[in-house]
């Protein structure tokens, strides 16, 4: 016995190949064999609006309604084949059931105007979406386009949309930068007055050389130049470098110097002292007023 899940593979791939009969005669098999699951009656309604046999899709709507009815994909599907079917009054019927499932106001107004114009009701068509487009501020798009379908046979002028809110934004991907390709496997402008240009970065070195993502993107491949693979002259700041050293080598000798003579000066001074204080003894001993007495034994 075959599997849902085999069934469901089976419908799928006949689906992507257009074989829409092998899909209604698989599904129409699963969902009387599995009669309990209405996921399979659904899907057999689908294919059958698919192949534009609406009035069998009907049918199959209504009995997956009645055993499960809480299915709002089938009670939408029921509303929309009775339009097809051109019963406008079981489609209103239908599609205010489905608001009450949860349906969009919006789309089921829509819908319940459709099944009036089918029956000739034009003017209560109108009446209805117009007032459901009204409260919604002009911005429901689906009833702004019944409205424009009714508007000839009631002769009314049709209110303007709103798009404030709910206009569509283009796709604007190809002029969105992160839309664009990595610039190094690009086409760049290398041309003068171009960013490429003024970096010194030429076609090859952007698009051939992966040296220039690896650790070594300032290195110095040319010597004493100071060259790095892009171009860039460094030499200057070799320069700096070394006039940084001679800047400190200087310093030190003056440093040194300054020493030197703080060191001699305090020599100097240190001699200065031990000689006035020779000479202040000796004229102690000169100053003596008894120097000149004779000595007796």
């Amino acid at each position: 016995m075959t599997s849902p899940d085999e069934i469901l593979t089976t419908v799928r791939d006949a689906m992507s190949k257009g074989d829409l009969e092998l899909a209604e005669k698989t599904l129409r098999e699963a969902s009387s064999t599995w009669k309990r699951e209405p996921e399979f009656a659904v899907r057999h309604a689908n294919v059958l609006v698919k192949m534009g046999n609406h009035r069998n899709a009907l049918k199959v709507y209504r009995k997956v309604m009645k055993q499960v009815p809480e299915r709002l994909d089938a009670c939408i599907g029921a509303a929309e084949c009775a339009i097809k079917v051109g019963n406008g009054k079981l489609a209103e019927k239908l599609f205010s059931r489905a608001i009450g499932l949860g349906m969009s106001l919006d789309l089921a107004t829509a819908g319940i105007s459709r099944s009036l114009i089918i029956r000739s009701r034009h003017h209560q068509a109108w009446e209805k979406a117009l007032a459901q487009f009204v409260s919604t501020e002009n911005k429901s798009k689906e009833l702004h386009k019944l409205l424009q379908e009714i508007s000839p046979q009631v002769g009314s002028s049709v209110p303007a949309l709103n798009q404030f809110d709910s206009a569509e934004i283009d796709d604007f991907d190809s002029n969105i930068r992160g839309g664009v390709d990595d610039p190094r496997l690009s086409d760049n402008n290398f041309d003068a007055g171009s960013i490429e240009a003024m970096a010194g970065v030429d076609r090859e070195t952007l698009l051939n050389q992966h040296e220039m993502l690896g650790d070594d993107l300032l290195s110095d491949s040319s010597g004493d130049f100071g060259i790095t693979n892009l171009g860039i002259d460094l030499s200057a700041v070799n320069q700096d470098l070394i006039g940084t050293d001679d800047l400190q080598s200087s310093e030190a000798q003056k440093i040194d110097h300054i020493k030197d003579v703080v060191t001699e000066t305090i020599a100097n001074d240190e001699i200065e002292v031990e000689n006035s204080i020779g000479k202040s003894s000796n004229n102690e001993y000169s100053d003596d007023p008894f120097d000149d007495w004779p000595e007796f034994d």
